[in-house]
């Protein structure tokens, strides 16, 4: 319901790129619909209620009934024009308003709550979330047009950083100059706030407001040709870096380095599948824990200039071999290029099968080559003629060390610290310590124990295991 009290002519403020722009992301609301389409039927787009509504409140709609413009163009209704670039998203009366719905950037006023219809208002469309990684100094621009009633009947741009969180007023726009149509689009950019540098969190709302008073002027909201953009950058810095290495095994660490040029402020290096706790210095280096291919990514800024740089690094598999016991003879499972077996960590000459039969005491195991990455097996320790039970699970072994000690093997370094208890045959506990991380064995000492069988229990809350011990 159209409600002209008074023409305003109001001149607009327009903001305004310095010097050519990067455009990254752009929205311009074709939906196809010449009428009717509702904002949370369109491209991602949500609304949501801001604030005390009537049963009937105004509705933010996408179609060209109300045709966006380049600025100067006077409003249409699916059109075609110099200035027309096809639909928008803008404020439309109820349904159930006398109105009738969407007739383009026509609104209910209201006035007449408990008669017609409650048309009071307080809604945002809300834009799908918007990435701005590698994005600094980012601008906001639209063309759009709005009337209404001061800030009764008004509407104003919302930002969130967070994903649609939090919001924070950005602007509210002034209102546009009147025309023979529905208003004279105008064009309009405001700087983001800070907080949107390089964040892959940004959302962009539309508030509309109105206060049911009956009191307004027509056109409600238009908008159209949402973008976000950065500086151009034909000068400034240029990112570059060199790497260690660029095919590696699982476990294995690169060192990147920062080759790049310019006034630098500040770099970022981005690793997906790898753990960094120096992202911004150069050189630094990162271990990649899993086989795979990665893309690493170099970000640089200085001043109102910002490059990347990328490369692929290539993480092949280590093996993992599995080594069993029948009688003397170790028998490594699956099939490797190279085998190399060990006693206590030093290399055993002339022992480069598959299988090897050991003689005296001594904790053995084989490094295998599968495609140029190495790996070690699980460790099998032999002592006074007899080869002791491994742990469930091949993680651990025990060996006798003496009279009143015993020493526990691990087939890799521990990164986390373990529990050991031992037991005797009748469930006893006998002993209790512990197993610092960072190291593959310890040796634990139990005076008093008579020869014979024990139980030792070792793990901690994620899990544990049981090793069998035949004192001698």
């Amino acid at each position: 319901m159209k409600k002209l009290t008074t023409l305003l002519s109001l001149f607009l403020l327009i903001g305004s790129f310095s010097g050519k722009a990067q455009i990254f992301w752009v929205e311009n609301f074709e939906s196809g619909s010449t009428a009717g389409a509702l904002i949370t039927s369109y491209g991602g787009w949500t609304l949501s209620v801001t604030g005390t509504e009537g049963a009937d409140p105004n509705v933010f709609y996408v179609s060209c009934a109300e045709n966006g413009h380049t600025a100067g163009g006077c409003g249409t209704a699916c059109a075609t024009g110099a200035t027309v670039t096809g639909a928008s998203l803008h404020i439309g009366a109820n349904p159930s308003s006398i109105t009738g719905g969407d007739n383009g950037a026509t609104y209910d006023a209201g006035g007449l709550c408990g008669i017609i219809a409650c048309p009071q208002t307080d809604r945002r469309a809300e834009s799908p979330t918007i990435n701005c990684t590698g994005k600094i100094n980012i601008t906001l621009a639209f063309n759009y047009i709005e009337n209404g009633q001061g800030t009764s009947d008004d509407a104003s741009v919302y930002y969130s950083g967070d994903g649609g969180t939090t919001w924070s007023l950005l602007v509210n726009t002034p209102k546009t100059t009147l025309c023979s149509g529905q208003g004279l689009w105008a064009h309009y950019s405001i700087a983001l706030p800070v907080s949107a540098n390089n964040n892959p969190n940004v959302k962009i709302g539309f508030r509309w407001v109105n206060n049911d008073d009956g009191v307004g002027t027509d056109p409600s909201f238009a908008v159209d040709s949402v973008n976000l953009s950065t500086p151009s950058t034909t000068t400034g810095v240029n990112a570059s870096f060199t790497k260690s290495a660029t095919t590696i095994c699982e476990d294995s660490c690169i060192t990147f380095t920062s080759t790049s040029t310019g006034t630098i402020d500040s770099i970022r290096w981005i690793v997906p599948g790898a753990s960094i706790s120096t992202s911004t210095t150069s050189p630094f280096t990162t271990c990649f824990p899993a086989s795979g291919s990665s893309s690493i990514a170099l970000l640089v800024y200085g001043g109102l200039s910002f490059d990347s740089a990328m490369a692929t690094i290539t993480v092949n598999p280590a093996p993992h071999p599995v080594i069993t016991a029948t009688g003397h003879t170790l028998t490594v499972s699956g099939t490797y290029t190279t085998y190399q077996w060990t006693k206590n960590d030093t290399a055993i000459v002339g022992a480069t099968n598959n299988t090897y039969t050991y003689t005296g005491t001594g904790s053995f195991q084989v490094i295998v080559d599968s495609g140029g990455c190495k790996g070690a097996s699980n460790a099998i320790v032999h002592t006074l003629g007899v080869v002791e039970i491994a742990s469930t699970d091949n993680r651990y072994a025990v060996a006798q060390s003496g009279n009143d000690a015993f020493t526990l093997y691990a087939s890799q370094i521990l990164n986390a610290n373990l529990d050991v208890r031992v037991y005797d045959a009748t469930g006893r506990l006998l002993l209790q310590d512990n197993w610092t991380g960072g190291s593959d064995r310890k040796q634990f000492h139990a005076p008093g124990l008579t020869s014979g069988i024990y139980i030792i229990r070792v793990g901690n809350t994620d899990g544990s295991t049981v090793l069998k011990w035949l004192k001698q």
